[in-house]
């Protein structure tokens, strides 16, 4: 072969692949710090791209590893997004409870709980990139009554559950009905309501579907 075609046949191969190092050179040593350094790059590239950045080949790309590597800890996308949710929402969660603490009677948490996150969500930039986009997310949505949802709640939410007097079951029921209907409110905002008139509407509709009244007492049976 001559050599002017040879090195027009090399031209035309497909640059190699830049070669990156696994983890970026610094691999974790136990599986629950590889998991948060998954999550935190799922956090790093919805913050950047929205929830387009949410896909296994963006995240495995971000962390530096391979996407098995990504499925070795979560089984598809939706384990994923849901798992980076949570991840996302800690901070979240220990200020609502630093709010919740501040009031005594459950039915007036109930309303600040649901009030506070709703006006949060939207200043969050993985919380806000999930639910405020023009249409929400599909995964995010099929999560959100699913059992780590519902525990992640149920924790944030300790203190609420605590002065209700709420069992296990009662709880879970609760912290159901205050899911959905958060889900409700933020997919179908309109109408918009004042901050006040948005406390009414809970005070007087939410309340009552956790078997509590607008004093904070279970109300008798």
């Amino acid at each position: 072969m001559p050599a002017a075609m040879s090195a027009r046949s090399l031209r035309r191969q497909p640059p190699r692949a830049r070669r990156t190092r696994a983890w970026a050179g610094d691999p974790p040593t136990l599986q629950a710090a590889a998991r948060e350094r998954l999550l935190e790059a799922a956090v790093r590239c919805i913050a950047r791209d929205g929830m387009a950045g949410s896909n296994v080949a963006a995240v495995a790309a971000e962390a530096g590893v391979s996407r098995p590597t990504v499925y070795r800890y979560f089984a598809d996308r939706q384990a994923l997004v849901e798992a980076t949710l949570m991840h996302a929402g800690r901070d979240l969660s220990k200020r609502l409870g630093a709010q919740l603490r501040r009031l005594s009677a459950p039915a007036e948490m109930a309303v600040e709980a649901m009030c506070f996150v709703l006006e949060e969500i939207p200043r969050e930039p993985v919380l806000g990139a999930m639910w405020t986009e023009a249409a929400l997310d599909a995964s995010a949505v099929a999560g959100i009554t699913r059992r780590p949802a519902l525990d992640w709640s149920r924790d944030a939410l300790q203190d609420l559950v605590r002065a209700a007097g709420w069992s296990d079951e009662a709880a879970d029921e609760a912290v159901e009905v205050m899911l959905r209907l958060l889900l409700s409110l933020l997919a179908a905002p309109e109408p918009r309501r004042s901050d006040a008139a948005l406390r009414g509407f809970l005070m007087r509709r939410l309340v009552p579907a956790l078997g509590l009244d607008a004093r904070g007492r279970r109300p008798s049976r």
